[in-house]
């Protein structure tokens, strides 16, 4: 069976959702990624092969690049159109070649191409709702037909967390299928030495690893560097244009180490490394009320204990994992992390029902389920 995924986002951008779902797929399936081009990036124009997966770029219209003139174009409904046009034309142009079935599965995330969508032949098609559209600063004011018009074509929709599940319940009448972030587990819990970069910081260490966005509180990241106990405050990951100039502050002042992005393979080091893991998010942004993310799991997989804003997807489990919705909570519930440091094997624990070979498992049963 031949799924063809039209994906917001491109498959060598970090490790995200779709590449841990997507690579796990059984060998019956043939995986046909179409994404958008990344404007300068390495975009693979002529198809790429990574396990069964076959990754393409298709100019699909995308808003907030870094090219002046075709933001211009894009933000007229003449420009748009014709962007739309040549990406659809191209789009069946790939397919074609490709020798995709006459009625693939159809799995969308990117909601900038409802017309081609509409007028593809296919079996079914599943919305993968991993995050909110409209959270991103790069969203246009003229997204919200996109969206609408997108989502109407799902025969079913795969949601992130509960709180979005609800959110979505309210307006949707597909079915809405629960179906949560994960781990590579084995990744994570595999032993480690200590980063040398790390090393020679003071402990404890308490540590942010992640992209180091408009979502983090700075009031709780400052209360964390004050309550430190001697130790450190930790950030590991790349910047964004929202909060370089804040993160520039936080990291001039005593207490802190900002050590930038880290490849994945490099990851698990650092969170085994770290004393208390922490994702200090604005607790009262509805866009963090809605997220399930991975670094939680990666977190207790690496055996670290974590405090995160709350999630409804999961019941806290002090000390392995807290939640908190103000900075003082955040202090408190890392000092008792601190005191009660949990065995590593509890923290895993709470990890391994996560793994990302049983989420993909679930995947593939209900699309093949509904298939049927």
């Amino acid at each position: 069976m031949d799924l063809l995924v039209l994906s917001e986002v491109r498959w060598g951008y970090f490790r995200t959702r779709k590449q841990f779902l997507l690579s796990r797929f059984p060998e019956r399936w043939r995986i046909f990624f179409a994404q958008p081009p990344a404007f300068g990036g390495d975009d693979p124009w002529t198809p790429r092969r990574e396990g069964n997966v076959t990754y393409f770029t298709v100019p699909f219209l995308k808003p907030g690049t870094r090219q002046a003139a075709y933001n211009v174009i894009a933000e007229t409904a003449l420009g748009r159109t014709t962007i739309e046009s040549l990406a659809e034309a191209a789009l069946r142009r790939r397919i074609q070649r490709l020798g995709l079935e006459r009625s693939p599965v159809v799995m969308v995330s990117n909601i900038y191409c409802p017309g081609a969508l509409a007028r593809l032949e296919k079996r079914a098609c599943f919305y993968d709702y991993n995050d909110n559209p409209f959270q991103f600063s790069s969203t246009p004011s003229w997204a919200a037909p996109y969206w609408e018009q997108t989502v109407a074509q799902a025969d079913a929709v795969f949601v992130v967390s509960e709180y979005y599940r609800r959110k979505l319940a309210e307006t949707l009448k597909q079915p809405l299928i629960p179906l949560g972030n994960g781990v590579e587990y084995d990744q994570f819990a595999s032993p480690r030495p200590v980063p040398p970069d790390l090393a020679s910081s003071p402990r404890p260490w308490i540590g942010y690893l992640g992209l180091l966005s408009h979502f983090l509180d700075f009031e709780t990241l400052e209360a964390l560097r004050e309550n430190r106990r001697g130790g450190t405050l930790v950030l590991i990951g790349p910047g964004s244009p929202a909060t370089e100039e804040r993160l520039a502050e936080l990291a001039a002042r005593p207490g802190v180490v900002r050590l930038g992005p880290k490849p994945y393979e490099e990851v698990p080091a650092y969170m085994q490394a770290l004393d208390v893991g922490v994702i200090p998010f604005r607790a009262q942004d509805p866009y963090v009320q809605g997220i399930n993310p991975n670094k939680v799991y990666q977190f207790l997989a690496s055996g670290c204990p974590v405090v995160t804003t709350p999630l409804m997807d999961l019941d806290q489990v002090p000390p392995s994992l807290q939640f908190a919705e103000t900075a003082i909570e955040m202090v408190q519930a890392v000092h008792r992390a601190l005191d009660q440091r949990p065995p590593v094997e509890a923290c895993r624990a709470l990890a391994r029902p996560h793994d990302w070979g049983g989420l993909a498992e679930r995947m593939v049963a209900e699309i093949e389920r509904r298939l049927s």
